[in-house]
């Protein structure tokens, strides 16, 4: 009998501590990774973020550890202890493109992840330099057409969302475009200006401080559905019928999580996409919120990966 209301007592004990940590948390500084440099549009997105979080209890830490496309991030999450202290902004790259671009994945971005919901979507644009011959997609389309070979994009690098945007463009439309890869939009957006490359497939944040001047337009957007800040701007998928990406980001935690640690942070992460004030702060980094439920974001992760997986394979892209 003793020993009977000694496990009773210890099972009691067990369920108010875990009811307790569950009712504690966040108790302590909540890290974020970051799979990108400081400065970078995913790095504000995260600050803007971790900004309005920390007004909802939360004390967050921004670590930023670019390389390898995002997985060296991931892997640092997809390790770390499954507590809610440790999470990741994942992207397009970490949970999807990255399993068909890199041979040895460090980790399953589907079994190592525990997903709390899209925080943005990123608008995917083709951009022109003023001297392009063309104003418009359609143009920019025949042009391209009755050039094969002669011009050559940009893009952020190999494998990325942009560079498999346009590649779908090209197979579908039947055009021959030189891809020229860098190493970030950084120096890619600085040679379009320039006028050393006519186009580039990129974000629009780059963009911004050269279009009120001309020296660069927006084409096209690549995305599922137009953008609300470009809303005259056509999509690919209305020149190429069936060709669009979707550029997000996203938060997770490591596989194991507990369940209501996770529906504490999808809770608080839906509040502050509905702020109208976090809206109005992604629009110059060319986002826009998207809330979505933990399983809604997971479903659709697992979902995309064959997508992915076909779109690395047609445009050739390796790591």
């Amino acid at each position: 009998m003793k020993k009977t209301l000694a496990v009773m007592a210890a099972c009691t004990a067990l369920a108010s501590s875990g009811a307790y940590a569950a009712d504690a948390y966040p108790a302590r500084p909540v890290q974020v990774v970051v799979p990108f440099s400081p400065g970078g549009a995913v790095d504000v997105l995260t600050r803007q973020l971790a900004q309005r979080l920390q007004a909802r209890g939360y004390t967050m830490v921004i670590e930023n550890k670019p390389g390898a496309g995002g997985n060296i991030a991931a892997s640092l999450v997809a390790r770390a202890n499954p507590d809610g202290y440790t999470l990741l902004m994942g992207t397009t790259n970490t949970h999807g493109i990255n399993s068909a671009l890199y041979p040895n994945m460090p980790y399953d971005p589907v079994k190592d992840f525990a997903p709390i919901g899209m925080v943005a979507e990123n608008v995917v644009v083709l951009l022109a330099n003023q001297s392009f011959p063309a104003k418009n997609l359609s143009d920019a389309v025949t042009v391209l057409k009755q050039n094969p070979g002669k011009y050559t994009y940009a893009s952020p690098g190999v494998g990325t969302v942009h560079q498999l945007a346009m590649e779908q463009l090209k197979h579908a439309a039947g055009l021959d475009v030189v891809h020229a890869a860098y190493k970030g939009a950084g120096p890619a957006m600085s040679d379009l200006v320039a006028g050393h490359v006519p186009l580039m497939i990129g974000g629009i944040a780059p963009a911004l401080p050269f279009l009120s001047d001309g020296r660069v337009r927006v084409l096209g957007v690549a995305n599922p559905k137009r953008y609300p800040a470009l809303p005259d701007t056509p999509l690919f998928s209305e020149v190429a019928p069936g060709v669009s990406v979707q550029s997000w980001i996203g938060l997770f935690a490591p596989a194991g999580t507990p369940a209501p640690v996770i529906e504490r942070l999808s809770a608080d992460l839906q509040a502050v996409l509905q702020n109208p004030e976090f809206t109005a702060a992604l629009q110059p980094l060319g986002m826009a919120p998207r809330p979505m439920t933990p399983q809604a974001f997971g479903d659709m992760v697992r979902n995309d990966m064959p997508k992915w997986n076909a779109a690395v394979k047609a445009s050739g892209a390796t790591q």
